[in-house]
């Protein structure tokens, strides 16, 4: 009986989240439509102590084994796709991957080139991508083409000063010069043809000139068609994702900020990028202090501000980058150089929660990864802006007052509702034909576009006839059981 009783339960469980699966199917799966998880090798996770080094102290012993090992709990939060830190031979100190000595091979700390391999090939079988940083700008000081009098123009002349945490160890290459171009040019072929990767996350320094950019595009295309190649600097003009990152992080960190440069980020892409629907979008990366602690200097709850950055960045056009840790969420103390490991055990509820549910939403409805994006309201701390793709519409609203605030919106279809798919509201059209949106303090919400049917009185009436089911079960068997103990 008790299994029985378990069945009929199931079964208005089953039938509301069917009800759910009605988006429509993307038919082929593009940069734009991943939701990234990004990894720094060496504080990930340790999964092969045989490559540990215990006289290089800045190394914690993450390793290209541990990816492979965790790579079931990155999909299982809904992401498709991983973002690998630089893992070429690093001078003694280059933990972050970024003070190379040799770009045709794997830190000895991480493993080897093979591993790198079955790292991409695990990935694939979970259908998985995956994007390698890859550094073009600069080498270790101590790299040997800085012995090579053959190589005294491989190097940049003049001040090199970069604003990057591990700077001081870091000698700019010359991108000019077409040996140099030419030795990149090889080296991207080279990891393509030895790892199968999926795309390249181009570390630059210093802006790339529009021939090199080109010619490697043109490369790694020849290699591997449909390969991914991405740069926060594209041909030297104005960093938009940078930007989206500096602003993200200074309107989210407290509340009470109004949400007015979130739209000129957008504004701007529009102008700068060629391609602004593949434009990584980060809030937290390897080179800058963590989120998590901007929002505790500031006094705030982190969770409360990630839930809002995080849906934000999950919900505006480009390639959402989730740096690991988030989820926990990791503090820094300001000093990104002082990440420990990452412990898998710990972490916010709420905040696994809502990254589970962005992920999802991204995989289930095209219109946030493809879709147009157009601003409906801002104002006062609260933001509203409409994602639209062939028959799908989704609104996303973001609260960011310490007061509840609300929105008329018109210009909608007639005879919808806005579903609520992070806090289950429902928003139903006035009589004048315009929808009134409110919004609790400090929440945000996706709302879904759809036909108003009114109250679905036919699957009602058959939860309330199984929960009736349910009743009469539970009672036949107390009664049985009294009739038992009498005995």
């Amino acid at each position: 009986m008790r299994k029985v009783i378990a069945g009929i339960l199931f079964i208005p469980l089953f039938l509301f989240f069917a009800s759910q699966a009605g988006a429509a199917e993307i038919e082929e799966r593009q940069w734009q439509d991943e939701s990234v998880y990004y990894i720094s090798i060496d504080r990930f996770m340790n999964g092969d102590n045989s490559n540990d080094r215990e006289e290089d102290e800045a190394y914690h012993g993450g390793d290209l084994e541990g990816i492979i090992k965790q790579l079931d709990y990155i999909k299982e939060k809904g992401f498709t796709a991983i973002e690998i830190s630089p893992m070429m031979a690093n001078q003694d100190g280059g933990y972050h991957g970024q003070w190379i000595d040799d770009f045709q091979s794997v830190d000895e700390h991480f493993g080897t080139m093979k591993k790198a391999e079955e790292l991409v090939e695990a990935a694939h079988e979970l259908d998985l991508k995956v994007m390698f940083d890859f550094v073009v700008s600069h080498t270790g000081s101590d790299h040997p083409w800085k012995e090579d009098p053959q190589k005294n123009d491989w190097y940049a002349e003049g001040d090199t000063t970069l604003p990057e945490a591990w700077t001081e160890n870091m000698s700019v290459l010359n991108l000019d010069n077409p040996q140099v171009q030419s030795y990149f040019l090889d080296t991207a072929e080279f990891w393509i043809k030895e790892t199968g990767v999926d795309a390249f996350h181009l570390h630059s320094a210093v802006p790339l000139p529009d021939k090199f950019y080109t010619d490697l595009e043109e490369r790694v295309q020849s290699v591997q068609e449909g390969f991914g190649l991405f740069t926060k600097d594209l041909k030297g003009e104005d960093d938009s994702s940078v930007s989206f990152q500096s602003v993200t992080r200074d309107t989210f960190q407290s509340s009470g900020k109004n949400l007015d440069d979130l739209y000129t980020v957008w504004e701007d892409n529009l102008e700068h990028k060629g391609k602004p629907y593949e434009t990584l979008r980060y809030i937290d990366d390897p080179s800058i202090g963590r989120f998590t602690h901007l929002a505790v200097e500031e006094g705030q709850n982190p969770i409360t501000r990630w839930k809002l950055a995080l849906t934000y960045q999950f919900t505006i056009p480009g390639i959402p980058v989730m740096y690991f840790g988030t989820e926990l969420p990791l503090d820094d103390g300001g000093d990104p150089s002082t990440i420990k490991m990452m412990n898998f055990k710990a972490g916010d509820e709420q905040l696994k929660q809502r990254i589970d549910n962005l992920t999802s939403m991204r995989t289930q409805f095209p219109a946030l990864t493809r879709g147009d994006y157009e601003e409906m309201y801002n104002e006062e701390g609260l933001a509203i802006f409409k994602r639209s793709y062939e028959d799908q519409t989704m609104i996303v609203a973001i609260n960011n007052a310490e007061e509840t605030k609300a929105a008329v919106l018109s210009g909608l279809p007639e005879g919808q509702q806005l579903r609520g798919l992070l806090h289950d509201g429902m928003v139903r059209q006035q009589d004048n034909g315009d929808y009134r949106l409110g919004m609790e303090r400090e929440t945000a919400d996706v709302f879904v576009v759809e036909p108003d049917e009114g109250y679905n009185w036919l699957f009602i009436g058959f939860v309330g006839g199984v929960l009736s089911l349910f009743v009469i079960a539970v009672t036949v068997i107390s009664l049985k059981n009294r009739k038992t103990e009498h005995a």
